[in-house]
């Protein structure tokens, strides 16, 4: 029983670093603590939610699809255009003083639910909201999240298809808009603290930049290393991994080490979720 438990709560904890080491990292570059605390607040309420949720919650998370909640995850992937955009760009929606990236939120719980999709219905269900999904975060525009998701919904659909020409056009059909993603990045000027925060922590020295990096690849393991991988467990590690590694070519969020909400509050969606389908 003690063992089930930790077991719940240890990849809650495994943010804790990267977490720690992006506010040592924000304070030494100036950052007000009105900021940082964000990151904490967040946390905590989504530990708690999450932990909650898998004690509490004794329901299969495998009995049906739900295709109209995945209709809905794409609906709200279109409501950042109902806002005011910056120079263009329409990824967030505003609750007060507090901008939330609802694709950062919102797509690991699509890719499950695209999983799930795979299971009881055709593919062509599958591959159609995918693209629909793809299409709309290429006209947000975020290459980052349009790369991350295009890999992990790979990993669910090809296997599924079993047409080899098939299997080639889904592959460069997906292939071209990732490209596409990559020619029209937006012009946002990139704050520190988010995008770059990686490049404060190296400034404090090779033994921080380390211990950083490391932090990262505790973010990964709940997927790759956490129990038995499975099609789902690699969908969402693969999305995490790319999060990560975009922000080394472009003027993208690091997740979790970097200030922002919305990426902790996906990956507590995304660990609580695949723990509910383990367990």
């Amino acid at each position: 029983m003690q063992n089930n438990k930790l077991k719940v709560i240890m990849p809650y904890f495994l943010m804790i670093p990267s977490i720690i080491i992006g506010i040592l990292a924000m304070i030494s570059y100036g950052v007000d603590s009105s900021i940082w605390i964000q990151n904490i607040i967040v946390w905590i309420f989504g530990t708690i939610l999450g932990c909650a949720f898998l004690i509490r919650n004794k329901k299969s998370y495998l009995h049906q699809d739900n295709f109209s909640f995945t209709i809905i995850i794409l609906l709200l992937l279109v409501l950042p255009f109902l806002f005011n955009g910056l120079d263009g760009v329409h990824r967030w929606v505003s609750l007060g003083p507090i901008r939330f990236n609802v694709a950062v939120i919102f797509l690991p719980l699509l890719i499950i639910q695209l999983w799930r999709l795979s299971l009881k219905r055709p593919i062509f269900y599958t591959v159609l909201l995918t693209y629909i999904a793809l299409i709309t975060l290429l006209f947000h525009p975020d290459a980052s999240q349009v790369t991350a998701f295009a890999c992990a919904t790979v990993v669910i659909i090809w296997k599924k298809i079993t047409n080899t020409m098939l299997k080639i056009l889904y592959l460069a059909l997906t292939a071209i808009i990732v490209i596409l993603s990559w020619l029209f990045l937006d012009d946002l000027t990139p704050v520190p603290y988010v995008e770059q925060i990686i490049f404060l922590v190296a400034d404090m020295g090779t033994i921080w930049l380390i211990l950083g990096v490391i932090s990262l690849i505790l973010l990964l393991l709940p997927f790759f290393f956490g129990g038995k991988k499975t099609v789902l467990s690699l969908s969402l590690g693969a999305y995490c991994l790319i999060m990560i590694i975009a922000t080394f070519f472009g003027n993208f969020p690091m997740p979790i080490m970097g200030y922002g909400v919305s990426p902790i509050i996906g990956y507590s969606i995304a660990i609580t979720l695949l723990n509910k389908v383990n367990r």
